[in-house]
């Protein structure tokens, strides 16, 4: 898409990073409100970019709290996952500012 362009990967990187951080950041602070709903919408908006960056196991664990989130779920197992998906958030992101 960037047709080699490094400035171009660097900034859609940077923008990247900047908008999933915030997006977890917000996922948090919802469920430490119990806003479930929020979560929800949260999740659905960041998949896009998931999948568009090719970042699987990311994905996999936002597939996860989806699925979660449509059944009569244990806040405990929802609380674990989306733990998961933070940690793995920062070490994506730590690796793509090492990387750009």
């Amino acid at each position: 898409m960037c047709r080699g362009n490094q400035e171009q990967v660097a900034k859609m990187v940077k923008v990247f990073t900047s908008e999933i951080s915030q997006s977890v950041a917000d996922i948090n602070t919802a469920f430490s409100e119990k806003d479930f709903l929020t979560i929800k919408k949260l999740t659905h908006k960041v998949k896009p970019t998931l999948t568009y960056f090719g970042v699987e196991k990311l994905q996999k664990e936002l597939l996860l709290i989806d699925a979660l989130l449509l059944t009569d779920f244990d806040i405990t197992t929802l609380e674990t996952h989306l733990n998961n998906f933070t940690k793995l958030t920062t070490k994506v992101i730590d690796q793509l500012n090492n990387d750009f």
